[in-house]
């Protein structure tokens, strides 16, 4: 066995000894692991081995390699998210491992068509509301029914959507606007799992080439270039609104659909009969059945905390 051999040899029987696959497990989501961890080996060595000696790395390993358990695979991709958004933030190296991974293919993806799909188009674009200004979207928004259900067969796998306490705040800070969202990765009873609330911040802007177009641009992704594009279905009240997003990072494409109020005890029950009724006049222009959409309990979940998050990330610039 010559030196590379044995190098590569040593990097495996580490990263397995901290949890990335089991040789020894023959179902699915091990022989994934495995394809995955190899691929890495090949295409990102030295990321891998300076990952196994990290010990906020190795944690974050660790924390992934429990995903398969997670259940269908929506929930293990929030699994695999939460992962990233919570350890791997406290990593050095995580995120460039990642990053590496994806650059080189050895991140699994959904089947093209089955993570969503873009709803609007120029047949239907006339029909969506258009903002003036971000001033209309000011404050914290919590879902209450979402279209990514992560339903297996279905169009809409990712799951994005079914994610518990999910919210979108808009937060002016610093002379501009910032994007926040959070969300958990499910636990069995569908709260949050025992990692807590995760968070992304990014930079939105209304489109000057592209009328009632709104473009995200995310800054701290699992994965960069993450870039989405937002359309306002349907907003009958000022506190109510239904929006379509479009997203892309390097792994694939995806899609989904949200309805979110900022009202003080927001819940499908509280939603007024004719917002509801918009709502479903919407879904029927947009060609999708309103039914599908998944319902969030806002309950059990904490107190947002864009405002906290989006200083404490412009601080740090």
């Amino acid at each position: 066995m010559n030196r590379t051999h044995l190098a590569i040899f040593v990097l495996l029987m580490l990263a397995l000894s901290q949890g990335c696959a089991s040789l020894t497990n023959a179902d699915s989501s091990a022989n994934s692991d495995l394809e995955l961890l190899l691929c890495g080996l090949t295409k990102c060595p030295l990321r891998m081995f300076l990952c196994v000696l990290e010990p906020a790395c190795r944690e974050t390993l660790t924390c992934n390699s429990q995903c398969g358990s997670a259940g269908v695979r929506s929930q293990q991709q929030a699994c695999h998210l939460a992962c990233q958004l919570d350890q791997g933030s406290r990593s050095g190296i995580y995120s460039s491992l990642v990053q590496c991974f994806a650059n080189n293919g050895c991140l699994p993806t959904l089947p093209e068509g089955t993570d969503g799909q873009c709803l609007v188009n120029s047949d239907n674009i006339h029909k969506v509301h258009v903002l003036e200004s971000l001033d209309e979207l000011d404050g914290t928004w919590l879902e209450i029914r979402g279209l990514n259900c992560g339903v297996p067969g279905s169009n809409w796998e990712g799951g994005y959507d079914a994610l518990p306490c999910a919210s979108d705040s808009w937060i002016y800070h610093a002379q501009q606007w910032w994007y926040h969202t959070s969300f958990c990765a499910p636990a069995e009873n569908e709260s949050c799992n025992e990692q807590g609330v995760v968070h992304l911040i990014a930079e939105p802007r209304l489109s000057d080439q592209e009328t009632g177009l709104l473009e995200v641009f995310y800054i701290n992704p699992p994965l960069q270039p993450q870039h989405e594009r937002w359309y306002i279905l349907s907003r009958p009240d000022p506190d109510w609104i239904m929006y379509t997003y479009c997203g892309s990072t390097p792994i694939g494409e995806y899609a989904g659909v949200n309805i979110m109020t900022r009202v003080p005890e927001p819940s499908n029950d509280a939603m007024p009969p004719e917002v509801e009724a918009a709502f479903r006049q919407a879904a029927q222009e947009f060609n999708f059945p309103y039914e599908d959409m998944c319902v969030t309990d806002q309950s059990p979940c904490p107190p947002v905390t864009a405002e906290a998050d989006v200083r404490e990330w412009v601080e740090g610039l």
